[in-house]
């Protein structure tokens, strides 16, 4: 894609030297109601048409996604709202929690549910031997 877009750039490039050395004459451009007139080559009076219409097409662009960035903006302020609420609410919620004083409960479940696996798993190693018969 980065090669293909090279191409592009360099025809396009190509195609404007191809045009600002064929169109050197120089041409007149009256303002209609106003008093004034330029005389400057073709070709830079296109590149200038040319700029201007990609400087209003930005423009435009930029106008109309002012409710896009409006929303963004707010959105983000509640984003930040939410994440500080959940903050003090852990906090809080830290502050009521009982203190622990025994062994901790769910290392113990955890230990004991290892412990039935492997039993399941491995039944010859859980299980003492229980004589010569078996």
């Amino acid at each position: 894609m980065k090669i293909l877009s090279r191409v592009v750039v360099l025809l396009l490039l190509l195609l404007g030297v191809l045009m600002a050395v064929s169109n050197t004459e120089r041409v007149a451009l009256s303002f209609w109601p106003l008093p004034y007139s330029v005389q400057a080559p073709l070709y830079l009076l296109i590149v200038a048409v040319l700029l201007l219409g990609v400087l209003v097409g930005l423009g435009l662009g930029w106008w109309v996604g002012r409710h896009h960035r409006r929303r963004a903006r707010e959105r983000g302020k509640e984003a930040a709202r939410l994440d500080r609420e959940v903050v003090r609410l852990r906090e809080a919620l830290a502050e009521r929690a009982p203190p622990r004083t025994g062994p901790d409960d769910a290392t113990a479940r955890g230990q004991k549910a290892i412990e039935r696996q492997t039993a399941l798993v491995l039944p010859d190693l859980a299980m003492p031997p229980r004589g010569p018969l078996s």
